[in-house]
């Protein structure tokens, strides 16, 4: 069986997890947030896993940005490498 070599093309950098928006209410009894909850606080957060463990990191809005396009970036390398895989099953010996 020949050996052959694929390559996939990447946007970079990428980032494995999912960001998004928490709103929360900062317990201020004088604050809007406390009783209006379209008014809560909004906060930027990245979920994912690091070093085996679930982590969340909170982050402010450019960062947040980033970690989005990282995140679709990481993505496309997925469907990618999944749709290699797929031929790969298909092309089995076995077959």
């Amino acid at each position: 069986m020949k050996k052959q070599k694929i390559k996939l093309i990447v946007d970079i950098p990428i980032l494995p997890g999912n960001a998004f928006i928490s709103r929360i209410k900062c317990g201020k009894k004088n604050c809007r947030c406390y009783t209006d909850v379209s008014k809560r606080h909004k906060i930027y957060q990245w979920s994912g896993i690091i070093n085996g463990k679930n982590t969340t990191r909170t982050l402010n809005k450019d960062k947040y940005v980033e970690c989005k396009k990282r995140i679709r970036n990481y993505k496309r390398l997925k469907n990618e490498f999944n749709k290699e895989l797929r031929k790969a099953i298909e092309d089995a010996p076995w077959k």
